[in-house]
């Protein structure tokens, strides 16, 4: 018979074990909670955020400038070689090749998404526009998608010229809202009445990106730190502009320099024109071909300045078809932006101001931005000089008259006199492009009955309440709410008969915010080894 101090021992064990298992059963269950309710790790399956977030890709290195960047694969792709092109260089003859055995690829960026925020019904904590928020595939209800959200309910939405437009749906008439509803007849788009378009067009605003959604959106057109080792066909460069004679300008080095020279010297942007062009489209590039690419006129220019002299001045210039914007760094610590919108013309100024910060020796950080129709001048990340929605904004009506693209190229370049110069890390960038019309090869953004895509030029959409508009950051190549037709959509939201419009994303789809990449593609042990070495320097928040 079992002693009274084993009965207790084995009666202590037995509360042991079962305090064990309690606790397990609650970290369970509180796991469960907080990935149902707080948040949840998803995988990016394809490339249409990219390069905000990439599906799965191979990491190229350039072998003429040296630059890293990353192409879409698919499972039958590892197996052959392929041509890639240079998004910095436009170098066009770079081969991956296989050497015979599958070529490792890196798997989707692995995210963190908030979910509890849209759960809560407070308005700052819901759903804002240029977020990235993970919803339901309308198609099946099941499979996640992730996108940027650019359209907000109770709003009238149209993409013009690359930009987003919004109107309060209580600024347009009742008219408009009712039209916009109605299905369009078979192989026709809707007819606006012309009071109606004319009053949208006094209603629309262009939707400028908050800064931080902003450097997301900022893609590569050509970084000088990797200058290509050969030129060719469209490779960028650096050139001294107006005749054979020395300007003082020297570009042939990462570095560039001015000697100082008195007199207006300019070093312009030339070679491949600026478009929206995605280096990790290989697939979309071979069936439609460069001709299909779009001219983007929004472009940042970014370098560090070092003066090395008391006086004289730097100027950048940007352009965007007619328009020209000039900003000026005097030596003497004067800035000033001017602008013309006829090149018969004379410059205008719009505004000046001082910075101490430019001085002789002292390095400065310097942004020249025209996005959004907003031209601003920043000095070590602080504005300096911006225009006003009273000099410089855009036309609805008239841009709806454009073509997807149409327009001549932006001019980009550096103008000095009198000042002696160091410029590094001299790169530009363009801003994404949300196209109007698809870039696959057969011609596809089009609806039901070939009417085009919802909230393109000429085809506004209505958000009611609880809908919204998603489109992915990699415009070209992603299928989002310009395309989703209503024959496509899940049983379930079919059935909601008039409750539910085709091209939008119902708010009970919302599933939560995206907000860190936790695992991008991680490192490999060796060329073919497994990626499980974490790659820190690009684990980074979701903007």
């Amino acid at each position: 018979m079992p002693s009274a101090t084993a009965t207790a021992e084995t009666a202590k064990r037995a509360d042991g074990v079962r305090d064990t298992i309690d606790s397990i059963i609650v970290a369970l269950i509180l796991a469960f909670v907080f990935r149902a309710f707080i948040v949840e790790a998803f995988i990016i399956p394809t490339g249409s955020m990219g390069p905000t977030l990439y599906g799965a890709h191979i990491e190229h290195r350039c072998r003429n400038c040296g630059y890293t960047y990353a192409v879409g694969v698919r499972e039958d792709d590892l197996h052959e070689s392929f041509v890639v092109i240079c998004p910095n260089c436009a170098y066009a003859l770079d081969r991956i090749e296989t050497r015979g055995r599958p070529r490792p690829t890196s798997a989707g960026d692995r995210i963190l998404v908030h979910k509890w925020p849209f759960d809560i019904s407070m308005e700052r904590l819901g759903p804002q526009r240029w977020d990235v928020i993970v919803f339901k595939d309308p198609k099946d209800g099941k499979q996640n998608y992730i996108k940027r959200l650019i359209g907000m309910p109770q709003q009238v939405l149209e993409i013009l010229d690359g930009d987003i437009y919004a109107a309060s749906a209580s600024a347009v008439p009742e008219s408009l809202r009712a039209a916009l509803l109605r299905p369009p007849a078979p192989g026709h788009a809707r007819a606006l009445p012309e009071a109606d378009r004319s009053a949208l067009d006094r209603a629309l605003r262009i939707q400028r990106k908050p800064r931080s959604a902003q450097e997301s959106l900022w893609m590569l057109h050509y970084d000088h730190d990797y200058p290509p080792l050969e030129r060719h066909g469209d490779a960028p460069a650096w050139e001294e502009a107006g005749g054979p004679e020395p300007s003082g300008w020297n570009a042939q080095t990462p570095v560039v320099t001015f000697d100082g020279r008195s007199g207006e010297h300019a070093l312009a942007l030339t070679g491949k024109p600026i478009r929206d062009f995605f280096a990790y489209n290989r697939e979309m590039l071979n069936a439609i071909g460069m001709q299909q690419l779009r001219t983007v006129g929004d472009v940042r220019l970014r370098f560090v300045l070092t003066p090395r002299g008391r006086s004289g001045e730097l100027a950048m210039l940007l352009t965007k078809r007619e328009d020209e914007f000039r900003a000026t760094l005097h030596a003497d610590g004067r800035v000033t932006l001017a602008h013309r919108g006829d090149p018969r013309r004379r410059m205008r100024e719009l505004a000046s101001a001082h910075s101490d910060a430019i001085s002789p020796g002292r390095p400065v950080h310097v942004e020249f931005e025209n996005v959004d129709y907003r031209v601003t001048l920043r000095i070590n990340g602080r504005t300096v000089l911006a225009t006003t929605d009273a000099q410089y904004a855009p036309d609805p009506g008239r841009l709806r008259g454009l073509r997807d693209g149409e327009g001549r190229p932006p001019r980009v370049a550096l103008i000095a006199s009198g000042l002696p110069l160091d410029a590094r890390h001299l790169a530009v960038h363009r801003d994404v492009y949300y196209r109007s019309v698809a870039g696959d090869a057969g011609g596809g953004l089009f609806q039901e009955n070939s009417v085009p895509g919802w909230g393109t030029p000429g085809r506004p959409i209505y958000l009611r309440a609880d809908e919204f508009f998603v489109c992915g950051d990699n415009s070209p190549a992603s299928k989002d709410s310009r395309m989703w037709t209503a024959s496509e959509a899940a049983e379930f939201l079919r059935g909601r008969g008039e409750a539910y419009q085709a091209g939008t994303v119902p708010r009970d789809q919302l599933i939560g915010q995206a907000f860190f990449v936790y695992w991008p593609a991680g490192h490999r042990l060796g060329e073919y080894g497994l990626p499980v070495i974490p790659n820190v320097g690009r684990m980074r928040i979701i903007r």
